[in-house]
């Protein structure tokens, strides 16, 4: 099976920085008026009297005495901040565009940069989510971007050219590939430029209902067909209206499943299916097999509520989910028994998972690129992962697994964390991850809406071929839009 995932296409390099123009020298200033030049004759000789040379010399002396007494006022006096431009020796502040993570959770972070580095101030600006992308495109092409923000690593092929890759001596494509997991090198290392650095790497996991597992004496899948059998055991039916009242697994539409974008790519790769130029009978199996959960066991339909909401009020056995829905789950029910396991595999394949990472860039236009990758190499520390890892799970229990590999150890202490840690060393991504609040034009978004027909035909028994076919054109005019596949790429 391939396991190697595609670089994202060519991205331009920095351009070299121009020197700004010297000023042009002062001209010299104009007579006063009334002015006249010294005549060129010598004048006449006059012996002046002693009162004549005394009274101005006196004057001359008073004058200088309060000339040099005004100044020395002036220079004694302390600047008011606003006075004069930033120095050599003043701290920069550099603007930082989060998303997700409160003020209370970055601050430890923040802090921590700032002592090691007095020179350089972090203001840190949480963004509201909505309408974020557009927000932050048209802010990194006009002239007073945020210095470093946070952003999807599938936006790279819309942002690319807005963004500062590392300059020499912060962060380098062999750092990033000691010190994390292979798929973050994957997303943003293109031909040796890095272009961000990642402080988490979410994931996906199975959440399982430990009691309903208990009462079936069941163990928790470890593949497929466990699974299947697993759902089909645990499904609950009233007899008399045949309605489903307790779901084995939230699998199988499209409508009220979260995350079903992540779950049907990763179930694809898993099968061999080239997403790039996504065909052939493994992807006509996958999309029916995801189906089937629906049409044929009947363990999951769309009158039940979303996935989570499902499974914190006990109405569905096992989801899947990153680790930001375990918070939601239990402010939902504190009572509910649950566990986190690994997503099942297809037997005598390599284990393949799946990632969806957020990462902090520089924009190309910043206007303290020095500082702002200062900060982003400081970042990409285990040092400063850890910092935010531990200040994370103070705030909500469940944080995102550390991207760093050397803060797994402290990470997998958390038994909901662990399971994405582990999963982090096989994880795969694509453009079809959800929740990462692309526009209804993003590049995310409109793959999302063809691999949603694709499994919609399919449920409803639309001619398949065709249905198939439409999802691979629709995949490839996509992607050579943004110059991920040739547009000459053949059927």
């Amino acid at each position: 099976m391939d396991n190697q995932f595609p670089l994202p296409g060519p991205v331009p390099t920095a351009p070299v920085e121009k020197t700004a123009p010297l000023p042009a020298p002062e001209e010299a200033a104009p007579p006063p008026p009334g002015y006249h030049p010294p005549a060129s004759e010598s004048a006449p000789v006059v012996k002046p009297s002693p009162l004549k040379i005394i009274i101005p010399v006196g004057l001359g002396v008073l004058i200088l005495g309060l000339i040099i007494f005004a100044i020395s006022k002036i220079a004694s006096r302390p600047k008011s901040p606003q006075e004069g431009k930033v120095t050599p020796g003043q701290a920069v502040t550099i603007s930082y565009w989060g998303l997700w993570e409160p003020m209370q959770v970055m601050k430890p972070l923040i802090d921590d940069f700032e002592k090691k580095n007095p020179k350089i101030k972090v203001d840190y600006q949480l963004q509201s989510p909505q309408d974020y992308q557009d927000r932050l495109k048209t802010a990194l092409e006009g002239n007073s971007p945020p210095d470093v923000a946070r952003m999807h690593t599938t936006w790279l092929p819309v942002f690319a050219k807005s963004l500062l890759p590392a300059p020499p001596n912060t962060v380098s494509a062999t750092e990033i590939g000691t010190n994390f997991y292979p798929i973050i090198s994957k997303l943003l290392v293109v031909d040796t430029q890095v272009y961000g650095v990642p402080v988490a790497a979410e994931g996906l996991a199975l959440y399982i209902n430990t009691a309903m597992f208990q009462q079936k004496s069941l163990q928790p899948p470890k593949t497929w067909e466990d699974l299947e059998s697993a759902a089909r055991a645990l499904k609950d039916v009233d007899p008399l209206t045949g309605k489903i009242t307790r779901a084995g697994i939230a699998l199988g539409n499209t409508t009220n499943v979260d995350h079903w974008p992540d779950i049907v790519t990763l179930m694809l790769f898993q099968s061999g299916v080239n997403l790039y130029d996504p065909k052939g009978d493994e992807l006509e199996t996958t999309l029916r097999y995801y189906t089937q959960f629906v049409t044929k066991d009947h363990v999951w339909d769309d009158t039940l509520p979303s996935s989570t909401v499902a499974f914190a009020n006990e109405k569905v056995a096992m989801i899947f989910a990153p680790t930001w829905r375990a918070k939601e789950i239990k402010e939902i029910n504190p009572s509910l028994t649950w566990k986190v396991v690994p997503v099942p595999q297809l037997p005598d394949t390599d284990t393949i998972t799946w990632a969806s990472v957020w990462f902090e860039g520089v924009a190309r236009n910043s206007k303290h690129p020095k500082e702002a990758w200062t900060f982003l190499s400081y970042l990409s520390s285990a040092e400063a992962q850890q910092i935010l890892f531990e200040s994370a799970a103070k705030d909500r229990e469940f944080p995102q697994p550390p991207a760093h590999k050397a803060v797994a150890s402290i990470a997998q202490n958390n038994p909901v964390i662990a399971p994405y840690i582990t999963s982090l060393e096989t994880a795969k991504s694509f453009y079809t991850a959800s929740n990462t609040q692309d526009s209804k034009t993003g590049l995310n978004s409109r793959l999302i809406k063809y691999l949603e027909d694709a499994i919609n035909g399919i449920t409803r028994n639309q001619e398949v071929p065709k249905t198939l076919e439409a999802l691979n054109q629709g995949f490839k005019q996509v992607m050579g839009q943004y110059g991920l596949v040739s547009t000459k790429t053949s059927k």
